[in-house]
């Protein structure tokens, strides 16, 4: 039931806002990605290429002095840093329904048009806060002339973030007059000064023209639905925390030549399976490495590397791609999906062999 209170009085209604779905529909998601490096499928393609180049060259020219060892230059890898999301306006589903409180000024055509006087509503509470509806029937100091001002107060000692939209609804089925803010604003307590968007007042200087405001009158008296709704309990805004950077600037030195202490060649003989014909030979591929992540997350695979030996350690019977798999999950990089599925039976087997525990369950 809706009803309209005597002059100088309002009420407050809790209800869905039929026209929310405008403001929802507005939402916006902006993702950003930081590239840091390439992708593994593209760097393990170009390697398959170079491969068979390698080996058609080799027979044109009879294979003499052919060298099976390729050293890794700028070698990388994929690592696609994803951000929080940018939430332009209010995220949908973290605020509460919409609560209207249709406030009546009667005989609106007789009140004050002097320039910065206003009248105000009685307090009304909404959200645990109470609030005020001022109206400046002949706009405020800083008003166009001829426009009226329209400004919703918090009038308590606590501040609030609100968002809130003022609605003169045509009682002839015109045209309604919304002017609505995009995001919460943020209410300081009673009397507070203003500081940039803070303050314990928000509104319109320019709400509507007094003359096109007559034709909406009912009875005389002007109508504006005053619609509000904040935070759900429990979804307050997090406050920012920065991240712990150690991930991110250990993907960033994964494969860099120049920090690396530890170096290995991969490839030669594979076998297909014990007790099984060897694969055809791939030639070995170098891989620059840090002993400190290494001996925390392959700890089988550390022990490989003598301390002061700055010769190469051979790892055989592992395809290059799969062991530059294993060195990425060891610097704390996610292995895609499809390439678990597609090469698991060959994670598996060297995730135990070096001892990444955690690898072999997930493959």
């Amino acid at each position: 039931t809706r009803f309209f209170p005597a002059h100088g009085q309002n009420t407050h209604r809790l209800q869905h806002d039929p026209c929310s779905w405008a403001d929802e529909g507005r939402q916006s998601v902006k993702e950003i990605t930081q590239v840091v490096r390439p992708s593994p499928a593209a760097s393990r393609a170009s390697r398959v290429d170079w491969a068979g180049d390698k080996r058609a060259l080799q027979r044109r020219s009879g294979g003499a002095g052919s060298s099976r060892t390729t050293e890794r230059k700028n070698r990388s890898i994929s690592m696609s840093t994803r951000l929080e999301t940018v939430q332009v306006g209010a995220p949908t589903g973290r605020l509460s329904d919409w609560v209207i409180a249709p406030v009546q000024f009667n005989s609106f055509e007789r009140l004050t048009t002097v320039k910065g006087a206003f009248v105000s509503s009685p307090v009304f509470s909404c959200f645990g806060h109470q609030w005020v509806v001022m109206i400046h029937p002949g706009g405020d100091n800083i008003s166009t002339d001829g426009y009226v001002s329209l400004y919703l107060g918090n009038q308590m000692e606590e501040a609030i973030e609100v968002q809130f939209k003022f609605i003169a609804k045509h009682p002839n089925g015109g045209e309604d007059i919304c002017m609505r803010t995009g995001k919460l604003k943020k209410f300081s307590p009673k009397g507070s000064e203003v500081v940039g968007d803070v303050g314990p007042a928000h509104g319109y200087h320019n709400f509507a023209l007094r003359s096109k405001l007559m034709d909406y009158l009912v009875d005389g008296a002007l109508i504006v639905e005053m619609h509000m709704r904040t935070n759900k309990p429990g979804h307050q805004p997090a406050p920012f925390v920065p991240e712990n950077p150690f991930l991110r600037n250990a993907l960033a030195d994964f494969g860099n030549e120049e920090t690396a202490d530890v170096r290995f060649e991969v490839g030669g003989a594979v076998e297909c399976g014990k007790g099984r014909r060897k694969r055809a030979k791939t030639p070995t591929t170098a891989f620059h490495a840090h002993r400190y992540p290494l001996r925390m997350n392959a700890p089988a695979l550390a022990d490989m590397c003598k301390v002061g030996d700055d010769s190469p350690t051979a790892i055989s019977n592992v395809r290059p791609e799969i062991f530059e798999h294993l060195l990425y999950y060891c610097y704390g990089g996610k292995i895609d999906k499809d390439d678990l599925q597609s090469d698991a039976k060959d994670m598996i087997e060297a995730a135990d062999r070096f001892g990444i525990v955690s690898l072999k369950l997930e493959a």
